[in-house]
């Protein structure tokens, strides 16, 4: 069994082991100390990474007691042999502010919205807290992040206290451990929370830095809650600045103001569109009656091929029913990636026979009725070269 030195203080960073095996498995190989500060993957927390020795260890793994450190490549020293351990500082440091935020906003979500944890994952990009509620609202989220921060900036001490199996009730936990053990390892939050924990945690609140809640979805009836700590939370923090600041100085406004500008915009971007969208409908037969002009006879039918790239394909599909009703012809209209076929009723031609023989040659997908037609996950440059020539769509 591996003495874990992580268990007692997990402000270590270097130590000194002796190697007790070495196992190659696949092209990396695993390397079991009889102590190690190194914390593996368990609980949610991520594993520590560093070095053994100057040898870069790339994941820690928990197996039966055993902690294994594993490398890409052959370790230079044998088994028996005195390593020396280093855990890399920045990502520990990480770790411990994920960990120890986790623990305030838990506490903090029970206290205000009495939502319990019911799990919790610690990752690379963003942290999660999933709790037995179905819903909360932006208030209550409001109110859980604004006393997990007071409980930060309070710098309470963080502890780590063994306390037998007899003694649980005899403190408030939030949750009572599933195993029953002899002795339970108890992180404290000074006079705020108790909770039974294998992790690495920091040595008070403060260290933390900041707790900020960025979303929230629902899950199985829970809801599964996004949360950033420490540095995260400052990176997403500056990253959102330059957003903002972007933004303002695209409009000129200050950074405050931005949001309203922005609502401005959108708002009179979509009464453009209802306007443009409205003059188009109105030009409709003008433009139809031009594409008639430049029909070609394909067997003695008039065929209007029309690109719609770049354009709304809801309108493609108006234009070509407003063809089919204005004159008897066949109307193939490509959108990018999209190709509608439309037969007007005198004709004895079906518009999903049509599509399905270009479908079949070109590798797309669709379908329809005689008359109206379309299909998708065409390549543009064929939907190209048929609006171009037309009559390979019949040679087909």
């Amino acid at each position: 069994m591996t003495e874990r030195l992580y268990y007692r203080d997990s402000s270590i960073l270097t130590f000194k082991a002796s190697a007790t095996g070495i196992d190659q498995a696949d092209e990396s190989y695993r390397v079991r100390l009889d102590r190690s500060a190194f914390y593996p993957t368990s609980g949610g927390q991520l594993f520590d990474t560093g070095n053994l020795s100057g040898m870069k260890v790339v994941e820690v793994i928990d197996e039966g007691g055993e902690v294994f450190h594993v490398m890409n490549e052959a370790p230079t020293f044998n088994v028996g042999d005195k390593v020396s351990g280093k855990i890399d500082a920045d990502r520990r440091r990480d770790n411990m502010q994920k960990h120890t935020g986790q623990h305030i906003l838990s506490r903090a979500l029970i206290e205000t919205c009495q939502a319990e944890t019911v799990s919790a994952r610690l990752g690379d990009d963003y942290s999660t807290i999933e709790v037995n509620r179905e819903s909360l609202t932006d208030d209550d989220l409001l109110r859980a992040e604004l006393l997990a921060n007071e409980v930060i900036f309070q710098d309470r001490p963080v502890s780590i206290d063994f306390v037998p199996h007899d003694k649980l009730k005899e403190i408030p936990l939030r949750k009572i451990p599933d195993r029953e053990e002899e002795q339970y390892r108890i992180i404290t939050i000074k006079d705020f929370d108790w909770s039974a924990c294998g992790g690495t945690h920091s040595e008070a609140t403060g260290s933390v830095g900041v707790i900020k809640i960025t979303g929230q979805e629902k899950l199985r009836g829970n809801l599964r809650i996004h949360f950033l700590t420490g540095m995260q939370a400052v990176e997403d923090y500056r990253w959102r600045f330059d957003q903002i600041e972007s933004i303002s100085n695209i409009f000129t406004r200050h950074g405050r103001e931005s949001l309203e500008a922005v609502e401005n915009l959108v708002a009179e971007n979509g009464r453009l569109r209802k306007k443009n969208t409205e003059l188009k409908r109105q030009m409709l037969p003008t433009y139809i009656d031009q594409w008639y002009k430049n029909a070609i006879d394909i067997n003695g039918t008039k065929v209007i091929a029309v690109d719609f790239s770049g354009e709304n394909f809801k309108e493609a599909r108006q234009a070509a029913l407003g063809i089919i009703n204005r004159y008897e012809v066949v109307a193939v209209i490509g959108a990018d990636d999209k190709l509608l076929m439309a037969v007007s009723e005198g004709l004895p031609l079906s518009a999903s026979d049509l599509l399905k023989k270009v479908a079949d040659q070109f590798g797309g997908r669709g379908g329809g009725s005689p008359q109206l037609a379309q299909g998708g996950g065409f390549k543009s440059d064929d939907i190209k070269v048929l609006i171009a020539a037309p009559e390979k769509i019949f040679d087909i």
